[in-house]
């Protein structure tokens, strides 16, 4: 029966992909007729993100005011699954690690919808983003960032990496930030193991055993504020705090340790 129900969620999943994204390709060709692609782009990555979590049962809990573009919002990073949860509820673009473009056809499809891509390999890459993200931040979409760098079980949130802040601290414009959480039901494996992707377990694996689940909670805690600093460095310290100060744990630390005492968040 779970076989089953992942093989039909995986099967729906697909068919809205594909079908929303010839919707967006259309309107790209459209475009030269003088419609605006990105707002158009927007509103069907919105509209796909709310179908994605319909088809895997996601139910969502939203707490604070959903920021409207232009933003600039960092979030913490528990799985893949984020991107679908953000997706469903604001019209952005991410800034996703060079590594996603690689996965079979989601990393083509979201490659050619404008999702900004950075090599954390390459030092000088970091620049080039920046430069992305500035240009990118318009009134038909905000950028999301991951400044964790890596995705976690959800024992807290990870120290943020400064680089990609560099934008906003040097034009001291104001980052808006937002907490993701999972919960599973008692009856499915717990969240931090079936949710959050956090060990070496390939893409394609991990979603299809998520799907065999009847569905889940994502907790989105959107801030209250917006955070300005000229210190990029000083600007990560407020935002992990206050991003923080705002998550609600997956999986405590004393529980995952005395399963999993050798781990190690994974580096990007």
């Amino acid at each position: 029966m779970n076989f089953l129900r992942a093989v039909v969620k995986l099967l729906s999943f697909l068919f809205v992909t594909l079908f929303l994204y010839s919707l967006i390709m259309m309107a790209l060709l459209t475009s030269i007729l003088g419609l605006n692609y990105e707002k158009i782009r927007g509103y069907l990555l919105r509209f796909w993100g709310q179908c994605c979590c319909r088809i895997m049962g996601i139910n969502i809990v939203v707490k604070g005011e959903v920021p409207e573009p232009p933003f600039l919002l960092v979030s913490n990073h528990l799985s893949y699954i984020d991107v679908f949860v953000l997706f469903s509820q604001l019209r952005c673009l991410f800034v996703a690690k060079s590594d996603v473009k690689a996965w079979p056809l989601i990393g083509f499809i979201i490659k050619t919808c404008g999702i900004l891509f950075i090599d954390r390999n390459r030092k000088r890459d970091v620049t080039r983003v920046n430069e992305l993200i500035s240009r990118s931040i318009n009134d038909n979409q905000g950028i999301i960032l991951f400044p964790e760098g890596t995705t976690s079980p959800g024992m807290k949130v990870l120290p943020f990496r400064t680089s990609l802040l560099e934008y906003p601290a040097s034009q001291n414009s104001p980052v808006s930030y937002v907490a993701l959480m999972y919960q599973m039901p008692d009856s499915e494996i717990s969240a931090y193991e079936s949710i959050c992707w956090w060990n070496d377990t390939p893409f394609f694996l991990h979603f299809f055993e998520l799907l065999k689940s009847k569905g889940f909670t994502a907790k989105i805690h959107f801030g209250d504020k917006e955070i300005k600093e000229k210190d990029r460095k000083l600007l990560a310290e407020k935002l992990q705090k206050f991003v923080q100060d705002e998550f609600e744990p997956v999986i405590d630390s004393d529980t995952f340790f005395s399963k999993y005492e050798d781990y190690k968040p994974l580096s990007f």
